[in-house]
């Protein structure tokens, strides 16, 4: 939430094209988080507890090193890509420094949730969000800034993040590379990680393919007000995410235990309270845009435009939350092949549908895209979920005493 505050302010301090900017590196710096959860967190809870001690440390000791080089890698990507969306260089710089250690904090997270210390995990969410909180205020009192302050202050909040995982957690990631170490990387991308990452880079085409095609039909000046937009359903994108991330652990914990009728039944509340805080965002959201609009907006921000994409919006995030509590079912079931292939097809329509809008009616109408591919993606998520609780109910019933594996409890990864 501290980030989303963030957005807020330097929407009112930042002109259209840095704001513009601005939102489009961070949208590509938390795809980056969905792609170490699938090359690194997703495999971290099943390594730590499958095999000996001697393989579990070698599997690990392969994953941190391997994170390390990955986030270097980021780091020189993430620098021309920040150049390229017309920042600065030093601002540039600070961006890719910012999301390169983000990524190690993102593992960090993970890996702390898989060893049984949630509280470091809180405490690093706690030390990066007082930092954000800090740099907004000081952005605050002084009534203006630029990308640089704005990226020195996520790179900030990325350093304090880092620190509550504690020395030896850091030791271990930051001086036990070794160049040995990587070969056993092989194994955990052949039996985990490939349909993971496939899984999330076509759910980011399916929910994101706008961002990247009107970015660059347009430029950032044409993105900034769809980004604006999606301030208004961010906080619930931001709930979404963080009762996946603990819904999706309890599931992987019943469907473990053999215990797959509490899990559909999970799946149904999971959908209630999310349908409710939707409620709840629409009800703001509306209750913003009718008394106050321009607390939030600034006149250069045209408000039929914000209406109509909030309404968009609005049916996007209806339908994402719908087929949300399937999708960590199957996540807590190790069933990325058929999450995969859902978003694989998802993403081809949303793709489509965005260009053929997009050069149809403009960047407003783009949204509509989106919410086609959601549509396609949430069929087949349902379907797919019903063909594996009935199956695994068979299973269930004709061994009572077996039990299903659970693949992913406790990951922090994006949840597609």
């Amino acid at each position: 939430m501290a980030q989303f505050a963030l957005s807020l302010v330097l929407l009112r301090v930042l002109d259209i094209g840095a704001f513009g900017s601005f939102s489009f590196l961070l949208i590509v710096s938390q795809l980056s988080w969905g792609v170490w959860g699938a090359l690194f967190c997703a495999p971290l809870p099943i390594l730590l507890t499958a095999g000996d001690v001697a393989s579990r440390r070698r599997l690990l000791r392969s994953l941190f090193t391997t994170n390390l080089l990955g986030a270097g890698l980021a780091f020189m990507l993430f620098l021309p890509l920040g150049i390229v969306a017309g920042v600065a260089p030093g601002g540039a710089a600070l961006f890719a420094a910012s999301a390169a250690l983000a990524l190690l904090r993102w593992f960090a997270r993970a890996h702390a949730y898989a060893t049984g210390r949630p509280l470091r995990a809180t405490a690093s969410d706690l030390a990066y969000s007082l930092v954000l909180l800090a740099g907004l205020v000081l952005i605050l009192l002084a009534r203006t800034a630029d990308l640089e302050m704005a990226f020195t202050t996520l790179l900030l909040g990325a350093v304090a993040g880092l620190l509550p995982f504690g020395r030896d957690y850091l030791v271990s990631q930051f001086t036990g590379m070794s160049w040995r170490d990587l070969p056993g990387y092989r194994a955990v991308w052949r039996q985990f990680a490939g349909w993971s990452l496939l899984g999330v880079v076509t759910t980011e085409a399916t929910a994101n393919s706008h961002v990247y095609i009107v970015t660059l039909v347009y430029g950032p000046e044409g993105f900034a007000p769809i980004a604006a937009s999606t301030l208004l359903v961010r906080p619930m994108n931001v709930a979404m995410n963080a009762l996946t991330e603990f819904e999706r652990a309890r599931m992987a914990r019943q469907i473990g235990d053999g215990q797959i009728g509490q899990a559909a039944a999970s799946v149904r509340f999971f959908r209630w309270v999310l349908v409710t805080g939707w409620i709840a965002n629409v009800l703001a959201a509306g209750a913003l845009l009718y008394y106050g609009p321009r607390l939030v907006f600034p006149p250069q921000y045209s408000m039929p435009f914000l209406v109509t994409a909030a309404a968009l919006w609005m049916a996007v995030v209806a339908v994402r939350l719908l087929r949300t509590p399937e999708s960590a079912l199957l996540q807590s079931a190790g069933a990325f092949r058929p999450l995969a292939l859902a978003s694989v097809a998802s993403s081809g329509i949303s793709v489509v549908a965005v260009a053929i809008l997009l050069a149809v009616s403009g960047p407003l109408w783009s949204i509509g895209g989106i919410l086609i591919g959601e549509l396609a993606f949430a069929g087949w998520i349902w379907r797919q979920t019903r063909l594996w609780v009935a199956s695994a109910m068979l299973r269930s019933a004709s061994s009572p005493d077996s039990v299903i594996p659970a693949r992913a409890a406790g990951c922090g990864t994006a949840s597609p």
